[in-house]
């Protein structure tokens, strides 16, 4: 299994436990963030939490199949050790770079592969805003 980003918001302690892969996203995350910076908004990759991989790394050589998960998070790590972000921010940096990626001209991807972009950048819309509305926040988490 190659890497993806997977969304996930925080609302009043509620941490969404389910996403969608964007496994595009990640793949094109260089080019999209070309495109961000010449939309005037922030980068996509400057919204990722990298609380997951790490963990998982540093957890490698460790045998903690005992330890206790979270019971806001179900993980091993809890809501306070993770990045979060205004979703009303990722909103605004996500539809900029949707619509410029489909006026055309990002090279960066085959016809396959920019519907499905397109698709993923649409989801990550279409879950950020609600949220964005209610003040919450969110990230895209890389995992494995």
């Amino acid at each position: 299994m190659g890497m993806t980003l997977w969304i996930h918001t925080l609302e009043d302690r509620e941490y969404s436990k389910d996403s969608d892969d964007h496994s595009q996203m990640h793949r094109h995350a260089d080019a999209l963030d070309a495109v961000s910076e010449a939309e005037g908004v922030r980068k996509l990759s400057e919204f990722i939490d990298y609380t997951d991989q790490e963990f998982n790394y540093d957890d490698v050589d460790d045998d903690d199949d005992g330890a206790e998960l979270d019971p806001e998070t179900d993980l091993a790590y809890g809501i306070d050790d993770m990045a979060w972000f205004e979703a009303s921010e990722g909103l605004v940096s996500l539809r900029a770079v949707r619509k410029a990626v489909a006026a055309g001209g990002f090279e960066a991807a085959d016809d396959d592969e920019l519907d499905e972009l397109l698709e993923e950048l649409d989801d990550c819309i279409d879950v950020l805003e609600g949220p964005a509305a209610r003040g919450a926040k969110f990230h895209f988490t890389l995992v494995e």
